[in-house]
């Protein structure tokens, strides 16, 4: 069966003056997706947004963890060049700690220029900051001193305690959606995470050139793949709920992330992107049935390692609903991927 996490929103429009209520819908949904036999739950990590953003995903992760049992806790993703490696790599041991080895770290190098300004970083310096990071955070982990001689760090003789509880430390997934961030993953990472935004020829392209890198590295291939979904009785129904998801949508396609394909080749502006056209091999759309359909789809064309699922946008649904539709996924999809 192939595993399942949960993304949830950390957003609240439009003031983000209830994000107390936010934190708590949070650990609920996640509570809802363990007894529902989800596998994990992330969290994502921007700054400087009106309408509120939880900006710590690690700190919520390890809250999450608290308040869990079983599901894997992690990032999905951490910015990490707006981070110190040697912070991240003793949060990252305490939060592992704290729920027994239950802990992945997810990263990407980010790019909201906002994002980067709120902490003076260059945004030139993404990729830089991100490989010396991961290789610092690495030796952070073994439990042993080291030394190390960089563009942006600089370590001698060093030692980062506490360790964290898995052996080797939390795995470390790595994002991407661009040739040389795919090389990237597969050289450092110990998996790669594909976007929600492009069709299945766009994403299966990219496993391609993925695996091939890490293969090249003599490493083994991880891909995670993460879907946006609308739950719903039925096809119709599902796109009579749709506008939350298609206003995140359109927000990808007016800052050009969706790569072109056939199914956007007539799509102009953001106006013109319809459920319909989004629904063709992007969303995960309609009844349980027709999601599992989509989703077998999907796995049989990429070969995922592990799935992760957004239900809820900034707009919507509501926190009830969502937590309908974990428990409805979860009886009705997860066991029969």
């Amino acid at each position: 069966m192939l595993p399942v996490g949960y993304l949830p929103c950390t957003q609240d429009p439009p003031s983000g003056t209830n994000m107390g209520r936010v934190i708590d819908e949070v650990i609920a949904e996640a509570q809802a997706a363990e007894a529902s036999g989800w596998d994990g739950c992330f969290l994502t990590e921007h700054h400087q947004q009106e309408d509120g953003y939880l900006p710590n995903p690690l700190l919520l992760a390890g809250l999450v963890g608290m308040k869990t049992e079983r599901i894997k806790v992690g990032t999905c993703v951490l910015l990490m060049p707006l981070h110190h490696p040697v912070h991240v790599a003793e949060d990252c041991a305490v939060i592992d700690q704290a729920t027994k080895g239950r802990l992945v770290l997810s990263m990407g190098v980010g790019y909201q220029q906002h994002d980067f300004d709120a902490f003076e970083i260059p945004i030139t310096e993404r990729a830089t900051r991100t490989e010396e990071a991961m290789e610092i955070i690495r030796k952070s982990w073994t439990g042993e001193r080291f030394s190390f001689e960089g563009k942006h760090f600089h370590y001698q003789d060093t030692l980062i305690t506490p360790g964290p509880s898995q052996q080797s430390g939390p795995p470390i997934w790595m994002a991407s959606w661009t040739p040389v961030g795919l090389r990237r993953a597969g050289r450092l990472a110990d998996g790669w995470i594909a976007d929600p935004v492009q069709s299945l020829g766009v994403i299966k392209d990219y496993a391609t050139r993925y695996r091939a890198a890490a293969e090249k590295a003599g490493r083994k291939p991880y891909i995670c793949l993460m879907r946006d979904a609308v739950l719903a009785d039925s096809m119709a129904d599902a796109e009579a709920v749709s506008e939350p998801t298609m206003y995140t949508h359109r927000f990808y396609f007016q800052y050009d992330a969706y790569v072109q394909d056939e199914h956007i080749k007539d799509v102009k502006t953001p106006e013109e992107l319809s459920f319909g056209i989004a629904a063709k091999e992007r969303l995960i759309v309609g009844s349980p049935e027709d999601c599992l359909e989509q989703l077998q789809m999907w796995k049989e064309a990429i070969q995922p390692d592990y799935l992760i699922m957004r239900f809820r946008q900034p707009g919507g649904p509501s926190h009830e609903n969502t937590l309908q539709a974990i428990r409805t996924f979860g009886e009705k999809v997860i066991p029969k991927l």
